[in-house]
């Protein structure tokens, strides 16, 4: 079933001010060729709704900060921004984002809260992004970095998963996402990993890429080849978490 606030981000404001929209729909107009048109349908001081293409969103300004309880979290576990906490830890106010889940395919609307969620940052004093499907925390910069470079064939999974990466107590790595289940796909584990921990990520990242630009699950014994040396066998497997929860198991071969 779809969850009406599975599609929400929090931008974390420096201060308590809500960019205007116009600001907003131009830095989507001038940055994304294709991208989709934007009318505003409604606003107050704290608050605006719109249409950006097919999808009805809200950007609301909540004038004090996100509990910390809810980021502290995420930024602890941010290898790619190791001064999360220390950024956003003092921020006074934020933006919430929402985009109104009324079905269809889950990469579109996925693509249009990003780019909803690239103006508003454009066009305020924000210190990180909060990404809800994944639970990500991101500094602005770099979300606008990868955002504005969003195409069919070169889709931002770093904004939008999270690629777990850990030492087990073998020696080994072990890799596990959060957010390819908002995507419409089963989310993917590694148990045990013996290369470089940067390749098992390369990896990972290419594995669910591919299964999302091509719109293709992996189903059980599913094999791709990675390079001429490694490929990899998909198993539904319980998640090493939760052993209600079916995953997709990678198991590498030489």
């Amino acid at each position: 079933m779809d969850n009406p606030l599975r599609w929400l981000a929090l931008i974390l404001l420096d201060e308590a001010e809500l960019p205007a929209f116009e600001d907003v729909a131009r830095y989507v107009g001038e940055n994304y060729a294709d991208g989709p048109s934007m009318t505003v349908a409604g606003s107050t001081e704290h608050l605006f709704t719109c249409t950006i293409g097919e999808y009805t969103a809200a950007a609301t300004l909540v004038p004090k900060p996100v509990p910390w309880s809810q980021l502290e979290g995420p930024c602890a576990t941010a290898w790619f921004w190791p001064d999360a906490a220390k950024a956003v830890r003092d921020h006074q106010a934020h933006l919430l984002v929402t985009l109104v889940d009324e079905g269809g395919k889950e990469i579109p609307k996925a693509t249009a809260l990003t780019q909803l969620v690239a103006g508003l940052v454009s066009a305020s004093r924000s210190c990180g992004v909060f990404w809800g499907p994944g639970r990500l925390i991101h500094p602005p910069r770099a979300f606008l970095d990868q955002a504005v470079q969003l195409a069919s064939d070169d889709l931002p999974l770093f904004l939008w998963v999270d690629f777990r990466v850990e030492r087990t107590e073998t020696g080994g790595t072990r890799l596990y996402t959060t957010g390819l289940e908002a995507l419409g796909y089963t989310e993917l584990e590694v148990a045990n990993y013996l290369g470089e921990p940067q390749t098992l990520l390369e990896f990972a990242y290419n594995i669910a890429h591919y299964q999302l630009a091509q719109s293709k699950e992996l189903n059980e014994g599913d094999t791709i080849g990675l390079t001429e040396e490694v490929q990899v066998v998909a198993h539904r497997v319980p998640s090493m978490f939760d052993e209600s929860l079916e995953v997709v198991g990678l198991q590498f071969e030489t």
